[in-house]
């Protein structure tokens, strides 16, 4: 008789976590997943549809995970704070670093026996020089020393970049303006990859012992420079001119990254203005090529995109 393992998912309404929620469920696995607010009820209705427990903790705020992690065998933590919010309730400070870090510490406390934390995918490299990196990869490293004293296996996922990043500044920058906009020349490459795809190698990292323990860089089926991604965003979309390519002098962008940091010394949204403006610059001018883990591409998202648009008129 095989006995199903608790999993405990942090970040569980977002667009990684809900999405893993789903594939956990569907491999029949009891799911508690931890959201910080009540009323957001959409997100609860959804995850109550797939069978899971709900749980509320606001991880911006210092209160312990202990309650909700008694019992769990597995505890994942997709938090991330957004790139779109600067307010201190959602500070990369306080989500990234301080709240993945409670999560991972009281999950080792509470007896789990695998941590799994997902990661970005040039953390390890870009850490010195943005604080956006480093706050992630703090958190990495003590979940790590925590979980290696206490023996628990420890798993970080990075991913190159999700799909949904690229639908969002790609295509509806070539939708809206007729233009795209690429730092620097735009040669760098990546190969971004799908949410669901992320999701499933997560859940597999649960099932097969021999990917526990381990970092794993992950990435889609296709690899593009940034200028290519733009293209594929104008055919998908049929653009009816050729597709304007503005690009952004790194040195430009390196000295509002550092007029952001002068004022950052006195405001804390400027301070993370200014580390998300150095994690961009360097993410934008380093190829993310990782061994490909998914199935789904790139132009058949765009191509979602497009449809919807398109019924919704």
């Amino acid at each position: 008789m095989t006995i199903l393992r608790q999993v405990c998912v942090a970040g569980g309404t977002g667009y990684l976590g809900s999405r893993l929620v789903a594939q956990l469920r569907a491999r029949s696995m009891p799911v508690v997943a931890i959201l910080k607010d009540r009323s957001c009820e959409p997100d609860q209705h959804k995850l109550n549809a797939l069978g899971a427990t709900l749980a509320f903790v606001d991880a911006s705020r210092i209160e312990s995970y202990a309650q909700v992690l008694s019992g769990v065998q597995i505890a994942i933590s997709c938090m991330a704070s957004s790139n779109a919010h600067v307010d201190s309730t959602d500070d990369f400070l306080a989500i990234d670093r301080d709240a993945n870090i409670r999560f991972g510490l009281e999950a080792v406390c509470s007896g789990a026996e695998h941590v799994i934390l997902v990661a970005t995918f040039e953390g390890r490299d870009s850490r010195r020089l943005t604080e956006f990196s480093n706050a992630k990869e703090t958190a990495v490293d003590a979940i790590r020393t925590a979980c290696n004293k206490a023996g628990v296996a420890f798993t970080v996922i990075r991913p190159t970049a999700y799909f949904s990043d690229l639908t969002n500044r790609a295509f509806d920058s070539v939708l809206r303006r007729g233009r795209y906009t690429v730092v620097g020349n735009g040669s760098h490459r990546i190969n971004p990859v799908d949410g669901d795809d992320v999701a499933l190698f997560v859940a597999d990292c649960i099932d097969n012992p021999k990917m526990a323990g381990r970092e794993h860089q992950i990435g889609g089926p296709d690899i593009f420079t940034f200028r290519e991604i733009g293209y594929l965003a104008a055919e998908v979309i049929g653009l009816p001119h050729p597709l304007k390519i503005r690009s952004i002098p790194l040195w430009l962008l390196q000295f509002v990254a550092a007029m952001a940091a002068v004022a950052g010394l006195a405001s804390s949204k400027s301070r993370r203005s200014a580390a998300i403006l150095r994690w961009m610059i360097y993410a934008t001018t380093h190829d993310a090529v990782a061994i490909s883990c998914g199935t789904r591409h790139l132009y058949d998202e765009f191509c979602s995109k497009r449809d919807a648009l398109r019924r919704a008129m």
